[in-house]
């Protein structure tokens, strides 16, 4: 009995640790949506890379888009065009050049900070996470 309590501990331990690790590397996809019935917009957002690669992702304003710069997992960052202060949260901000139309854009770290719209200009966006990836 005693032997089947540890090992019950160690399997829970392993598939917590190991498996905390690989949600570490994914990538979520979601439904991003303006809440104004008359605004209409609507875009599936990626944050996050694979288990194979890494991104920095956020909304092109020229191509009206959800876009993203990638890399492979362990190599080197492409460096960003540009980064800046966030005032609103005390954090540095990157920017990289749409890889379309080569405008800036501001990369999104975390869903929750989209939350203007862009079509709108209101703070109106809701988000459901649809999907998660590797």
């Amino acid at each position: 009995m005693r032997n089947a309590r540890k090992a019950f501990w160690i399997i829970l331990f392993a598939c917590a640790f190991f498996g905390s690790a690989r949600v570490l590397l994914a990538g979520t996809g979601y439904e991003v949506k303006c809440k104004d019935v008359k605004c209409g917009f609507k875009t599936q957002a990626g944050i996050g890379g694979g288990m194979h690669f890494e991104e920095a992702s956020g909304f092109c304003s020229k191509c009206q888009q959800w876009v993203a710069v990638t890399w492979k997992r362990g190599e080197k960052a492409p460096l960003p065009f540009a980064m800046f202060w966030d005032p609103q949260t005390g954090e540095s901000r990157r920017v990289y050049k749409c890889p379309k139309c080569k405008q800036p854009f501001v990369v999104i770290e975390k869903i929750e900070d989209m939350k203007f719209c862009p079509k709108c200009k209101k703070p109106t966006l809701e988000n459901k996470r649809t999907v998660l990836y590797d």
